[in-house]
């Protein structure tokens, strides 16, 4: 573990394309250590979003802490392009109260004002909704759902979100959350990064559907740092004991994604979600509003 504390800060020191340095090939709580490490410093030079000007008619302020906390470390961010061509994504920012006929009207104004849309048909496209965006028979809005990245907050509504394509953010840390002990029952939703931080491996209840929304699915590992176990179902508990040790200690490590930052650090969960955004910047995207889907070449 110093060891890979040890290159991670030589990697985000490092401005050199020419520098080289050996990384550790596996760590059990990330997807794959290698990869992540040299991905993500690709993204903190390179990533680049241009952010469509909001309308003043629609868009106030985000109507969650967690939501107008994104949208603030992003203005503030050397992500942000003012220059589209350079854009890898493209941010459509809109009012958590709009309306479904006034967001299919925003649509249809950056598609006419703007070449970027109809070009990918929003794939390379993302927006923020805490509560997602429901299904509706309207071409900007399929569009905008079967195509645009949708960042919502977790967890996230039934029918509201589309695994391997959209994301969620992780809650905002509650000081006051339980730790220290073995493990810590959590509540599907609820946060788990602080138990992590203070040692204590959450037992997460689901009780319905899967955990395809969790944050950072292509990031963590979580069942390497957590137990998932289906409402009124009896597990071993001695199974948990013998995993304790490990989950505990990847836990530790793999909070660090899942902490809001103001300013934002790197690994923390805004620079993790920018990561998530970054992989995303080649996309499949649907070629029309049907089932039918390409690659598309962006």
């Amino acid at each position: 573990m110093l060891l890979l504390k040890t290159t991670l800060s030589l990697l985000l020191l490092s401005c050199s394309s020419s520098f080289v340095v050996s990384l550790p090939q596996n760590n059990p709580y990330l997807t794959s250590t290698t990869l992540f490490l040299q991905n993500y410093h690709k993204m903190v030079q390179n990533f680049k979003v241009f952010m469509y000007p909001p309308n003043t008619n629609q868009f106030d302020n985000f109507g969650t802490e967690l939501e107008s906390l994104f949208y603030s470390s992003l203005l503030n961010s050397s992500y942000l392009t003012q220059h589209p061509q350079q854009a890898h994504l493209f941010f459509f920012p809109f009012s958590s109260e709009i309306s479904t006929r006034s967001l299919s009207r925003l649509i249809s104004r950056i598609r006419e004002d703007f070449p970027y849309w109809n070009r990918s048909l929003g794939a390379d496209h993302f927006y923020l909704s805490c509560a997602g965006i429901p299904n509706k028979n309207d071409r900007n809005i399929v569009e905008l759902k079967k195509n645009a990245v949708q960042i919502s907050c977790f967890p996230t509504r039934r029918h509201r979100f589309v695994p391997h394509k959209d994301l969620t953010l992780p809650p905002i840390s509650n000081l006051h959350a339980p730790g220290g002990g073995d493990f810590c029952l959590v509540e599907y939703g609820n946060d788990m990064g602080e138990a992590m931080r203070l040692g204590c491996v959450p037992v997460v209840v689901v009780t319905e559907g899967g955990v395809n929304d969790m944050p950072f699915m292509d990031v963590l590992r979580w069942k390497e740092m957590a137990v998932f176990v289906k409402s009124g179902v009896k597990n071993d508990t001695d199974t948990w004991k013998k995993r304790h040790d490990g989950m505990k200690r990847l836990g530790v490590e793999g909070c660090k994604h899942l902490r809001w930052n103001r300013p934002p650090q790197p690994l923390d969960a805004f620079n993790t979600i920018m990561y998530q955004l970054w992989l995303r910047r080649h996309t499949v995207r649907y070629e029309n509003v049907d089932t039918s889907y390409t690659q598309a070449i962006i």
